[in-house]
């Protein structure tokens, strides 16, 4: 069967359609599993957002590095639980929004949010799966490399195994809404599936992600800065607080615009049910 080719103009024309057709599911959604997580990390946890410099390290770029490394490292291992409940949060509203945008049955929220627990698992695995395999495919060449103590061939391996670490991202960029729309439990076909979707899209889907995030990631930037010197003006405690509803807002409202194109790109290259055509601009 020949795969469909991703229509970018289209695409973006049915994300936008969901989310005004959605906008009180998605807010109500995005606000309990992405907001309010978010926020609790800027409050309980401002070293994750904001984190202080490492301090002066007598000029060397090596002892700043590390002094850096042990300050991330610190401040992951202070603060696991947080983040675990953060990102299980996280998913589960992730696949539960996907659930809810789906054009086969049109679920309930409490459906979706259901079927986003049932998903979890699997998603979790298929991601741990693709992150271990791609570790594996770029680390060992690479380790090689280095071992062999050739800067130049170490540059050059590294710079394709980015690009193909990119690949890799963009053939399972699907995997979330094959998981909670498709209903592919297994982690290993959800992947298969993934790649066999996004077969012959990988430039086009790549463009239109990049274009799309550039374009945002500017406005959402200049907001953010805009906002955070307001805040700053008003008391170092105001400007936590602020900060932190701003930063949590910013990432909400990019996680579901992303989460909203995925679905429309998974949409229109695995094909809507035909009840779902006549009901996608309602």
């Amino acid at each position: 069967m020949t795969n469909r080719k991703l229509d970018m103009g289209k695409a973006w024309t049915q994300a936008t359609a969901l989310m005004g057709s959605n906008k009180d599911t998605i807010s109500a959604i995005a606000g309990l599993f992405f907001f309010l997580p978010g926020l609790s990390v800027a409050l309980f946890a401002p070293e994750m957002v904001n984190p202080e410099p490492a301090g002066p390290a007598g000029g060397n770029p090596e002892a700043a590095f590390q002094a850096m490394m042990a300050q991330i490292t610190q401040a992951y291992t202070e603060n696991w639980v947080l983040l675990a409940a953060v990102t299980i949060a996280q998913f589960v509203g992730s696949l539960s929004l996907l659930a809810l945008l789906t054009d086969r049955g049109r679920p309930t929220v409490g459906e979706a949010l259901a079927t986003g627990l049932k998903s979890s698992p699997s998603y979790l695995a298929g991601q741990i799966i693709s992150g271990l395999g791609i570790a594996l495919v770029i680390g060992l060449p690479l380790g090689i490399a280095a071992a062999a103590g050739s800067v130049m061939t170490t540059v050059l391996i590294g710079f394709v195994l980015v690009l193909f670490g990119l690949y890799a991202f963009i053939k399972f960029s699907l995997l979330a809404p094959v998981v909670a729309i498709d209903g592919e439990r297994n982690p290993f076909k959800a992947l298969a599936r993934s790649w066999r979707l996004t077969k012959g899209n990988s430039v086009r889907i790549t463009v239109f992600l990049a274009l799309l995030f550039i374009t945002i990631g500017i406005i959402a930037a200049l907001v953010a800065g805009i906002l955070g010197l307001v805040m700053s003006a008003l008391g170092s405690q105001i400007a936590t607080i602020g900060n932190g509803i701003v930063n949590a807002g910013v990432n909400t409202l990019m996680g579901v615009i992303f989460l909203v194109v995925i679905a429309a790109i998974h949409r229109q290259l695995a094909g809507e049910s035909p009840e779902g055509l006549a009901a996608t601009f309602e």
